[in-house]
């Protein structure tokens, strides 16, 4: 076997000047002999749904094809969804709605809109307001709805972008009013989860799938609400059977974590309470006081502690559980109550014995404080 010859400095030197004409050539191809513009071509593949991302066959299907049928003719046609919440209003535990406004884009492929952006003359089709909704009528659409809607729901400002390869862009904003459940064990320390849902009974679930789209999904820092933070947002895609077909479609679900501030309830309510409770402990260094004036102080804030109650319930829906607040309104009630209870037993040994009746009251100022505060504690960790 001959050895392979070593080439020379000389044969190195040659090739360079060969390698320098061939990236020059590849660096001077025509933009326009792409399939698609540099910046559509990203966006296809950034986005799930776009013709970069899938991998059916689109030769020969792209002339003479039915329009109004799904794309992919062998599998679901993959819909990538995108949300960006741009406000959120009418949070109500009261009624389990809240109002979503924001962004909703869809990218899917369909190759028979593929098209020459020389022949067209721009890089790519672009229909805005009613010249979008007249472009929508002509092509295939997921036919998306929210199915947690709750009260009125509008569109606006929609935009119907088509790239040269074929990728759809549905851009569209949404105001509607959604049903969201709220679980309000931890109020007002809880972080609820208000979900938009979108389902598409049109298609079944060999025929359409929605997938993620987290290139376009998040929520605007500009806008701020009162008794809510923002702690971000996330989506999710399943399927679910239809009741009345019994057909699997598919469901998308995007979801915005929030969380409540509890200002408002620290100081307006869970202040005063904690005040009127060890206001009512008072009545322990008031030995020599008579069962009359103990008791006024006394029920003076149980009445309080109703009063707050009452307050409470007009913020909540009627719910069967209790939440973290009801907890501390009734371990204060019940202790206001125990505390006439106290008063009682020391008015009957004022007279027979008043040294135990001293002892009673010494040893309640600090028993009745440490059993309140650890079932405070108790409570928080239980509906932590």
């Amino acid at each position: 076997m001959q050895p392979v010859p070593v080439l020379h400095d000389s044969s190195r030197l040659l090739r360079l000047p060969a390698f320098a004409v061939c990236l020059v050539v590849l660096l001077a191809l025509p933009a326009g002999s792409a399939a698609a513009s540099p910046a559509a071509a990203s966006a296809a593949r950034l986005s799930p749904g776009g013709c970069g991302n899938v991998d059916y066959a689109r030769e020969g299907f792209g002339a003479g094809g039915d329009p109004s049928t799904p794309p992919n003719p062998d599998g679901p046609t993959v819909v990538g969804i995108g949300i960006f919440v741009t406000q959120l209003r009418s949070i109500d535990a009261v009624r389990q709605q809240y109002s979503f406004i924001g962004h909703l884009r869809a990218v899917w492929c369909d190759p028979r809109l593929a098209f020459d952006p020389n022949e067209f003359g721009a890089p790519e089709k672009v229909y805005i307001g009613e010249d979008a909704l007249r472009a929508r009528s002509d092509v295939w659409l997921p036919g998306g709805f929210p199915a947690n809607r709750a009260g009125s729901f509008s569109t606006t400002e929609r935009v119907f972008r088509v790239a040269p390869d074929g990728t759809v862009y549905n851009n569209l904003n949404l105001d509607v009013e959604l049903h969201a459940g709220f679980d309000l064990r931890g109020f007002p320390f809880d972080r609820q989860q208000l979900q938009l849902v979108i389902e598409s009974f049109r298609w079944t679930a060999d025929e359409m799938k929605m997938v993620p789209d987290p290139s376009t999904s998040g929520f605007a820092t500009d806008f701020s609400l009162q008794e809510w933070i923002v702690e971000g947002v996330s989506s999710e895609a399943s399927t679910v059977e239809s009741a009345s077909s019994g057909n699997l479609h598919s469901r998308f679900v995007f979801s915005i974590d929030v969380a409540r501030r509890p200002g408002f309830y620290l100081w307006k309510v869970m202040l005063p309470i904690l005040i009127i409770v060890a206001l009512s402990w008072s009545v322990f260094w008031m030995t020599d006081e008579r069962l009359p004036g103990r008791s006024r102080i006394t029920a003076t804030g149980v009445l309080t502690v109703v009063a707050y109650q009452f307050v409470i319930a007009d913020g909540l829906p009627k719910i069967a559980y209790l939440t973290l607040l009801d907890a501390m309104v009734l371990i204060s009630f019940s202790l206001l109550s125990i505390t006439v209870l106290q008063s009682m037993l020391v008015a009957r040994y004022f007279d027979r014995d008043p040294a135990r009746a001293k002892q009673i009251d010494r040893t309640s100022r600090w028993v009745f404080p440490l059993v309140y505060a650890l079932m405070l504690a108790g409570c928080a960790l239980v509906w932590d």
